[in-house]
Formats: C-alpha cells, structure tokens, sequence
C-alpha cells in the first residue's frame, strides 16, 4: 500500500468519526427533545412545617393585601391553642387555607367542583412549559390541568352550593364581588394560590412573607424540587387534614406534635358560614 492510499483510507476513517459524532449529537439533541416534550404538567403544593410556624399571622396578613379580600373574611388563617399543663405548655399554631384537592380516586375531582352547577364548563387549554396543550373543563369552580383549583366569578351563581360541599370551611361569599350569572348574589371566593405570581414564577404572597419558612410552595411533580422531597422525606401524602373525606388535599403537614387533630377545629358542614368569616 502507498502512501496516497493510506492516506485515503484514514480520510475515509475521519470522514466516518465525523458521520458518527454528528449522528450522535442528533440523537442526543433528539432524546432531549423527547424529554422536554414528555415534561408533565406541574403539580402545585404547599407544604406547612408546623415546627416552624410562630404564629405572627404575616401570612394572613400578606393574604388580603395581595388579594383585596374583604373586610371580616380570610384567605387564610391560623389556629391556635395552647397544649400542656403548667408549667409544661406550648402554644400550638396550624395554618389553614384551600387544599387545592386532586379529588376522590374515582374521577379526580374535588367534591367542591363537582357541587357546581356550571361544572362541567366550556372545553380550555392548558400549556406546559414546554408548550404542550391539555384540555379541560372550565366552569364557575374547576380543577386547573396544574392541580389549582379556581373560580370563575363571571360564570358563579352565587348558590354556595361549592362552600357547602368544602369539608374544610375554606371558601366564603365575597361581599364585593357579584356573581356574574345572577349580580343580585354575592360570588364564591378562596385561596387561588395568587395564580399570576406563580404564572410569573413567584411564589404565593403568603410564602413570601413568612418569617420562619414554615410555608413551602414547589412543583410535587419535579422530584429534584423541596416540597418534593419533603413530602417523600416525611412521608406527608399520609398526613392531611381529614383523610377520612378521601378528597387527597395537596397541602401538606410536617407535624411531629399532632396538631392537626388536636387544633383543628372542623366548621359545621350544615352550616354556610364557617370559620375562614370569623376567625383571624
């Protein structure tokens, strides 16, 4: 072999390396691709360390500033009572709000949504961050693709049939705002997450105001993400408020001291007003 055709052959040879490290890096460009566009949707959760919590009520506070809510009413609240006998008390705080519900195993729907008389709704899209669409149902109460759970004032009725149906008191008429099917009735209002912050990759008020960090808010479906890790870390899928009504809320409890059955104080469900008007 002269040395004009071993040149050739290691052309050949380098020309080869060239194909392959191409093919490679299109089939590397390719699964990232495919893995982006297989990203689900993301799940929004809180988690309440209640190791941490204080009680200053920021949160509460923070709540109705950056949500106009009325006079007298509450987004969010936080119970209190002190456990112990003396000298061995301790103060004990257990932060409540909308549980933003997956829903029973059956349809996995909350059983707020499905009291609505204007569920199911017109047919809406939601978009990943990847740009993928996921079709849903709206109506005047409705479960987001994201796992928030909504209202929609112009559709409400007003009929309070959704703050009935709430096992945990968390929603409320708000005065303020007429219920866009029938203004002569107030519409139903509740913890919405502060949805344009978090579509603005901010975290609810009420997260951001906490002094003690005791209010985690994070995406359940990113397992690289803290609510996340705390929720497998503590095992808190089993520790929610009223279990027994099998709707799954997704806030969740670090809670080594059980307050959650010890404070908790559970409304009258016979009863439309409940604590969230009442208690600050």
């Amino acid at each position: 072999m002269n040395s004009m055709d071993k040149l050739k052959i290691d052309r050949r040879d380098v020309l080869k390396g060239v194909g392959a490290t191409a093919a490679g890096a299109a089939t590397l460009a390719m699964g990232a691709e495919t893995a982006e566009a297989a990203l689900p949707a993301p799940r929004w959760v809180m988690v309440m360390d209640l190791r941490k919590c204080i009680g200053c009520r920021a949160c509460t506070v923070a709540c109705k500033a950056e949500n106009d809510v009325s006079l007298g009413r509450f987004r969010t609240v936080v119970q209190e009572k002190t456990m112990g006998t003396f000298p061995n008390t301790k103060k004990g705080f257990l932060p409540i709000m909308c549980n933003h519900c997956e829903g029973n195993k059956k349809d996995g729907v909350p059983p707020c949504v499905t009291a609505c008389p204007e569920y199911p709704g017109k047919r809406m899209t939601f978009k990943t961050a990847d740009g993928k669409k996921i079709r849903y149902r709206g109506g005047a109460t409705y479960k987001r693709p994201d796992g928030l759970v909504l209202i929609d004032t112009e559709q409400c009725i007003g009929c309070g049939k959704c703050i009935d149906a709430c096992p945990y008191g968390v929603r409320s008429f708000n005065p303020f705002v007429k219920a866009g099917k029938d203004p002569k009735k107030q519409a139903a209002d509740k913890c919405d997450m502060c949805k344009e912050r978090v579509a603005n990759g901010i975290d609810p008020s009420c997260v951001n105001t906490c002094q003690g960090r005791a209010r985690i808010f994070g995406d359940l479906n990113d397992p690289n993400s803290e609510v996340a890790k705390l929720v497998k870390e503590h095992d808190l899928a089993k520790n929610v408020l009223l279990p027994e009504e099998g709707t799954d809320p997704h806030v969740f409890y670090i809670d080594p001291d059980n307050m959650l059955k010890d404070l908790y104080q559970k409304r009258d469900k016979g009863k439309l007003d409940h604590y969230v008007d009442l208690i600050p």
